[in-house]
């Protein structure tokens, strides 16, 4: 079975040819991405949602040539988890002061 046809057979939208060309992927990179993350979100674990292809803001995004575009695409969220958990410029040191800071208050709740 192709990989398109894994996708359809999820119910899974693929991007347009011209946004897939904005990131620097084709329809199969596209999917493969969505594959390796179990055809789910990789931060809420939905599946069959709105997908929004996740991407490192680096200066110069759109001059970049497509291969380089495609290195800086980190993943494919959901519509929700893309605008609303990641953030547009959150890095991994923010993210994980984030869950620091969950963290804290659920042990203190629960003592």
């Amino acid at each position: 079975m192709t990989l398109q046809q894994q996708a359809e057979e999820r119910g899974v939208k693929v991007p347009s040819a011209k946004t897939l060309a904005i990131y620097g992927l084709t329809a199969n990179a596209w999917i493969r991405l969505l594959k390796a993350q179990g055809w789910v979100c990789p931060i809420c674990l939905k599946s069959q949602l709105r997908w929004n292809t996740d991407h490192d803001h680096v200066p110069g995004w759109k001059k970049l040539p497509a291969p380089e575009r495609a290195r800086h695409v980190r993943g494919v969220l959901c519509w929700y988890c893309n605008h609303k958990v990641v953030g547009d410029k959150r890095n991994a040191d923010q993210a994980q002061r984030v869950a620091d800071y969950f963290r804290a208050h659920e042990e203190r709740m629960s003592q």
